[in-house]
């Protein structure tokens, strides 16, 4: 199996690279990348036929050999016949035909811009039409269909369909009503209403910067293009195709693989924030169960924690559990299936976004004519099926992390909640792990299957459908709540790297500060006094981790009690002896001030200067700098934070609520700005 960070990374330059040079995609019935439809369906980025000789002749020559069969009088299904259940009755008036076919799918529910004043007043979206992206790449797709030369369609309707997207005329289609059975008739003839001026069917359309909503013909009127006269099987062969479905789930399976290579980098800073081991990644385990997925993600797990300073190796635990919980250490495992899916859909989606999906079908090169059932979606069902799955994976995966993150019975010494001063007073990230689970049981639920609710329709001919555009809709939802997810965790888990930084500064400090206190008052203990205090030390270090719960001035003093009890209970250091019990009293008194004031200065100090990314992995504080630079998404400060006790942060600016910086992160995960990002990380990376 080919790298999924490989294919990823390919796929990304490539759209990257089409959105930042202003290349115009080039369309032809072969050629069409997921990448390329992204940037068209999502950025306008240009698009036009690429206009050759041999194309032109197949798209005459498929026409032709309609011709030929109409001549000889046989029966084309949709051409002379009715159409789905009704296709035993016969007509002679082929051109009102493919007017009819239009006719009767253009039933969807879509309110006028005078009835829809209150969105959301009736549907609980607001949202009764498809997203402009998805209809744009509709257009795409089935234009990059017909121009494969099997549907009999005229060159002047690809042309057409072309010369309209280039004036920025959309249909508005509506959202539901599509059963993906015979392709997506009902959405695609609402593109037919748009080719015929259809005075009552409704389009988008830009005028100067922003768009209004007109019926097709003015908008036909506006940019000087006169309606299509519908002729052969045109209408049929506009209608009859799983270019929607298609359309969508192009969309699904990019935004999946931003969020699957960004799951194994927040993984990545989780084993760090939580000081994980990057054995959890070895190659050996990986080996023994030389699952391609398994294999792959162990080896980026090390490749984004190489060089990080909060990882340990096996010599490195010495407390705690013996092995990382099963979120960090079973990642591999975990998230390896859900690429393997991942790179199962996109093979299945590109090879429809080039494939022939209506009927009949015409063989020019035989002079033959195929009735068959390429309109049926299922290809694209199954895509949108496992995606939607391995979505819910990784959102269950982040959702177990972030929970460990923010308790700090299972964070290895944070404080709860990730705060900032006092538990009893702030509560930073209580909310966020609420929010956390509330996205993945929603997330659970979208996950559902849709093919289990599957209904025979149609005068029962159209006895099985695919319901394609319906599992790609449900799984654009799941992108959606997905990214949620990792917006919150890249916001919980650069505060708790932020937390554990300063937790490491503080130990030096304490270390020293503490050191020098201990030979002031134990100086009579002799050469002996270096090895105990590295022992003493790794007890306050250990009791203050374990005490992590509590507010400072109690923290500090808990410490210092346990650290005294331990230092007497060990009768081989010599502190139950006479002489230390005075030297014990007066450390007892200054230990909880040294602690308490080492803290201080270092959260001062880390204030002015974060060391954050000293301590992380050169990939993964990439991403860090990305949120605390860029996005300006700051360390969270606790109670102190909050816009409403004082607006104002001085020189930095007004303050915001953790849902206005969560936001940031979300907009910008959904923007080309997280593939870029990604593409930097992935930069001289072992795919």
């Amino acid at each position: 199996m080919a790298s999924h960070l490989r294919q990823v990374k390919q796929h990304l330059q490539i759209f990257l690279s089409t959105l930042e040079n202003g290349d115009e995609v080039k369309i032809d019935g072969h050629g069409l990348s997921i990448a390329h439809l992204v940037s068209v369906a999502r950025y306008s980025t240009g698009v036009s036929i690429d206009q050759t000789d041999a194309l032109r002749n197949r798209m005459q020559a498929s026409v032709d050999t309609l011709h030929s069969y109409i001549d000889k009088g046989h029966r084309i299904y949709g051409v002379n016949t009715g159409v789905g259940g009704t296709s035993y009755t016969g007509t002679n008036q082929l051109s009102t035909l493919q007017y009819s076919a239009f006719q009767h799918q253009q039933c969807g529910i879509l309110l006028e811009p005078s009835q829809n004043v209150m969105p959301g007043r009736y549907s609980a979206t607001g949202q009764y039409n498809l997203p402009d992206e998805t209809v744009r790449g509709m257009v795409v797709v089935r234009c990059n269909s017909i121009l494969r030369g099997h549907s009999g369609v005229r060159m002047h309707l690809a042309d057409f369909l072309m010369e309209a997207l280039a004036h920025g005329i959309l249909p508005l289609v509506p959202q539901r009503g599509s059963i993906s059975a015979s392709g997506d008739l009902s959405p695609l003839s609402y593109l037919g209403g748009l080719l015929e001026g259809n005075p009552d069917i409704l389009v988008k359309m830009k005028d100067g910067k922003v768009f209004q909503v007109v019926t097709a013909d003015e908008a036909l009127r506006r940019v000087k293009m006169t309606p299509l006269q519908l002729e052969g099987k045109e209408g049929l062969g506009l209608m009859n195709g799983t270019a929607p479905s298609s359309s969508a789930a192009a969309l699904v399976v990019h935004d999946s693989h931003i969020l699957a290579v960004l799951t194994q980098i927040l993984t990545a800073m989780s084993t760090q924030a939580l000081q994980g081991t990057v054995n959890n990644y070895h190659d050996f385990i990986s080996t023994c169960r030389p699952h391609p997925g398994q294999r792959e993600v162990a080896r980026n797990m090390r490749g984004f924690l190489r060089g990080s300073k909060l990882c340990y190796g096996m010599e490195g635990l010495t407390a705690n559990l013996a092995q990382d919980r099963y979120d960090l250490r079973t990642a591999p495992q975990w998230i390896g299936p859900q690429l393997e899916d991942l790179l199962a859909a996109q093979s299945q989606v590109s090879i429809e976004l080039n494939s022939t999906t209506d009927n009949p079908l015409f063989d020019a090169q035989e002079n033959a004519c195929h009735h068959g059932g390429n309109f049926q979606a299922t290809a694209i069902t199954s895509a949108m099926e496992k995606t939607r799955t391995a979505l819910l994976m990784l959102g269950k995966l982040l959702l177990a992390q972030s929970q460990q993150m923010v308790d700090p019975v299972l964070n290895n010494g944070l404080p709860p909640n990730l705060c900032v001063g006092a538990p009893g007073l702030s509560f930073t990230a209580k909310g966020l792990d609420i929010s956390m689970t509330a996205y993945c049981s929603e997330l659970g639920f979208l996950t559902n299957s849709v093919v289990s609710n599957i209904h025979s329709a149609e005068l029962r001919n159209q006895s099985v459908n695919s319901l394609a555009l319906l599992s790609a809709r449900y799984t654009a939802e799941c992108v959606d709540v997905l990214t949620m997810m990792c917006a919150t965790h890249l916001h919980i888990v650069c505060q708790a790297l932020d937390l554990r930084a300063m937790r490491e500064e503080f130990f030096k400090a304490a270390k020293a500060a503490c050191e020098t206190s201990f030979h002031d008052l134990f100086n009579h203990i002799g050469n002996s006094r270096e090895s105990k205090f590295d022992r003493i030390w790794s007890a306050i270090r250990s009791s203050w981790l374990e005490w992590n719960r509590l507010d400072l001035q109690t923290q500090c003093a808990q410490v210092s009690g346990q650290c005294l009890g331990y230092m007497v209970s060990m009768d081989d250091m010599g502190f139950s002896q006479p002489e230390c019990w005075e030297p014990i009293r007066r450390w007892k008194d200054v230990l909880p001030t040294i602690l308490k004031d080492c803290h201080r200065k270092t959260h001062e100090n880390f204030n002015q200067a974060r060391t954050t990314p000293q301590y992380l992995s050169e990939r993964t504080g990439r991403v860090y700098r990305f949120v605390r630079e860029q996005l300006q998404v700051p360390f969270h400060q606790g109670i102190q934070d909050h816009p409403a006790l004082d607006p104002n942060d001085a020189g930095k600016g007004p303050k915001r609520t953790i849902g206005t910086y969560v936001s940031r992160i979300y907009a910008a995960i959904r923007s080309e700005d997280m593939a870029r990002l990604l593409l930097d990380v992935m930069e001289g990376l072992d795919l």
